[in-house]
């Protein structure tokens, strides 16, 4: 399957993948803390990654990663920069807009960081699908299940992924430079009995910025995990295409 970078290419480099593949992907990070180990840019490189890999698997213009989500459980833990919900609504249907007007057919959303996964889910049914002519998939991490029960360490509460064994396996998978496994430490801060029923959030809970155990990953768990949900991801981005009859042409 073809792909193509669109921030490394020019206008007749992307003209001619359109006309022959006319669907896009499109990476959606954060810059949040990830504890004393991680950069603030986890989730968008992340998801930068992984949209390489399901590119690379299923064909499809790759977009520039958008470095900010929807972080307002961090926002007052420095170094957060968050979108309002309904602000990234209209950012993601903006996007879709300017993609059909191209004659992007379908886009797929990677998200690397959990609170996306809202937003994006009501973009699609708000904002997007009852007023353009594009078919939307959103997607976060494929086949977690397994993930999970790979993991050598608990996942924190209800199966939350923060800075923990996962994330930091696949940074050190992807970037290895930038996580200092020194400072990784194990770390559970319990939450009441009424969280996530109430406005108390993680950020009012955490100690170190750490939500699990990171001192028991490692780079080839990393490999594997990528690997296994860039393929799942892959699975579900071609019959998606092929649903909507979204195929390549001469």
């Amino acid at each position: 399957m073809s792909h193509l970078h669109a921030e490394h290419a020019t206008l007749p480099e992307v003209e001619a993948f359109l006309r022959a593949h006319p669907y896009a992907i499109l990476p959606i990070g954060s810059t949040e803390q990830h504890g004393p180990h991680l950069p603030l840019a986890t989730d968008t490189l992340l998801a930068d990654a992984f949209c390489d890999g399901l590119a690379e698997k299923s064909g499809g213009l790759v977009l520039p990663a958008m470095p900010v989500g929807y972080s307002w459980t961090w926002r007052d833990i420095p170094g957060t920069v968050s979108l309002r919900f309904d602000t990234l609504l209209d950012v993601v249907r903006d996007i879709a807009e300017s993609l059909a007007r191209s004659g992007v057919r379908a886009l797929c959303t990677v998200s690397g960081h959990e609170a996306n996964r809202g937003p994006l889910k009501y973009a699609l049914r708000e904002r997007i699908v009852d007023h353009l002519d594009i078919h939307v998939l959103n997607l976060f991490y494929p086949g977690m299940e397994k993930i999970l029960a790979e993991a050598e360490s608990p996942a924190w509460h209800d199966g939350i992924l923060h800075a923990d064994e996962i994330e930091t396996s696949m940074l050190l998978a992807t970037h290895p430079e930038l996580v200092h496994v020194d400072r990784a430490v194990r770390d559970y801060p319990e939450p009441p009995a009424s969280y996530g029923m109430t406005r108390v959030t993680m950020g009012d809970v955490m100690r170190s910025g750490i939500f699990g155990d990171p001192t028991v990953a490692d780079a080839g768990k990393g490999h594997r995990w990528l690997e296994l949900s860039t393929d799942e991801a892959a699975r579900l981005w071609r019959a998606f295409l092929a649903e909507h009859d979204v195929t390549e042409t001469p």
